[in-house]
């Protein structure tokens, strides 16, 4: 009896199946069987004896089941293979996995969608949202590295499942040479890293889902622990923000040749720049202030030229609300006096038609500034807005503020302090570091070669 008769033909016309046979013992569950069949409506210049075998693997749930080509003609290897696929199943569907194909787009989207879910809104605080809301603008953070970094590196298509861990020491070196946008610099070590933990936090998200079969061990897995000199971001030495702020001066009587709009727009922009280098309040919170937030003072001995102020942080900002200490008052009164909304509840730095400035358009402001001040050039740097929090932190540390106060005007905790900004606490340290006693290193004896020293083991 020939193969065909014995093992039959399922269906009728092209699409009908040649070969079809029921593999009794392969069963995931008390399902019905899984079966191996060849088709006729493919490889049609080869005698179909040829042609590759295929199998259905019948799922609890999944309403069509798995069809996977084995890619064998021979029988016997097509049962072996069956069996194969039968377990990768049984094993997935044990850990809680999709025994489906997971597109990467599918579970980007996935991910955001249960992420948009936690969205708090603009002027909503942390309290009201709960403690896992975030921000519209962390949220839109996140879309674009996943989007940039993710799809564009694994493939839209590619199936999570099949993703080999190895994949990911690739990753690094490919992000630095796809850079989403061609006029993009290369990325910072921070930069990288903070993408590295979005990537992983979706992945962890894909698992704890069953999309992604369990790993014991996540993307970047001890790859992505940078040091802390990596961390830092750019930001000036005093000398050159001596010489920043002189050129960031002429760059604003440039501006005064514009229409009315661009001027004020300029102008609010440079008394921010000065007023956030002189907090160390976050772009988001500085932008959210109302003039009821904000209250002016003079310190006892100082010029009436300069002001301090006690800063309200909306509740809805990044840490919540607290009250900021600021130097550089008399940036922020510039505006206060010069605005023409004089309301409570108008915000400080607005446009002239009175919405308040975006960070966004702050920092098209900021690099307007750089360009013109040639500040990356100049010093081999590469400066961004966050950098004037960096630059506050660091000039409060060199005179002398306590690491605790500094913490609480900052919104931040001791060792975030730590962290970025050991490199100037090193410094501080240096009258410390250098005491020396004078009866050994630089004023001690230097010992001639071949001279025995020995420190006793009993002190006379």
């Amino acid at each position: 009896m020939s193969i065909q008769a014995t093992q039959g033909i399922r269906g009728k016309g092209e699409n009908s199946y040649a070969f079809w046979e029921e593999i009794k013992h392969l069963k995931i569950d008390e399902e019905q069987p899984a079966f191996i069949y060849k088709r006729l409506d493919l490889q049609r210049h080869l005698p179909i004896e040829d042609r590759n075998y295929y199998t259905y693997i019948p799922i609890p749930n999944v309403r069509k089941g798995i069809r996977k080509s084995l890619r064998t003609p021979e029988r016997e290897i097509a049962i072996l293979k069956a069996e194969q696929e039968v377990l990768n199943i049984k094993v997935k569907l044990a850990q809680g996995a999709s025994v489906l194909a997971v597109p990467v787009l599918t579970l980007v989207e996935k991910f955001l969608a249960s992420k948009r879910t936690l969205i708090r809104g603009k002027w909503e605080s942390k309290a009201e949202a709960g403690k896992r809301s975030i921000t519209k603008e962390r949220y839109v953070l996140i879309e674009g590295k996943l989007y940039n970094y993710l799809v564009a590196f694994l493939g839209s298509q590619t199936d999570v499942r099949n993703v080999p861990h190895l994949k990911w020491n690739e990753w690094e070196m490919w992000r630095k040479l796809n850079l989403s946008r061609g006029d993009m610099r290369k990325p910072k070590a921070v930069t990288i890293q903070n993408e590295m933990g979005v990537i992983r936090e979706c992945w962890k998200w894909g698992m704890e889902n069953g999309l992604i079969p369990f790993a014991p061990k996540l993307p970047f897995h001890g790859e992505n622990l940078i040091t802390d000199d990596k961390v830092r971001r750019d930001t000036w030495e005093a000398h050159e923000w001596n010489s920043f702020s002189r050129k960031v001066r002429e760059w604003l009587k440039t501006t005064t040749n514009e229409d009315e709009n661009y001027v004020w727009d300029a102008y609010v922009a440079y008394q921010m720049l000065f007023f956030l280098s002189n907090n160390g309040m976050r772009l988001g919170e500085v932008v959210k202030v109302k003039r009821k937030d904000i209250q002016f003072y003079q310190r006892k001995g100082a010029s009436p030229k300069n002001l301090c102020a006690f800063v309200q942080v909306h509740p809805s900002t990044k840490t919540g609300a607290r009250e900021v200490n600021a130097m550089g008052g008399e940036f922020a009164k510039r505006v206060y006096d010069k605005s023409k909304f004089k309301t409570k509840g108008d915000f400080l730095f607005c446009h002239l038609d009175g919405t308040a400035f975006t960070t966004k358009q702050f920092r098209t402001w900021f690099n307007r500034m750089i360009t013109f001040t040639n500040e990356n050039e100049r010093w081999g740097k590469y400066f961004l807005p966050y950098g004037i929090r960096h630059f506050y932190a660091t000039i409060r540390l060199q005179n002398g503020t306590s690491r605790t106060a500094l913490c609480e005007n900052m919104g931040v905790t001791e060792p975030y302090l730590r962290k970025h900004y050991s490199h100037y606490l090193t410094r501080l340290a240096t009258e410390d570091l250098m005491k020396m006693n004078s009866d050994i290193g630089i004023g001690g004896r230097i010992i001639p070669d071949g001279e025995d020293f020995t420190v006793p083991d009993v002190t006379e």
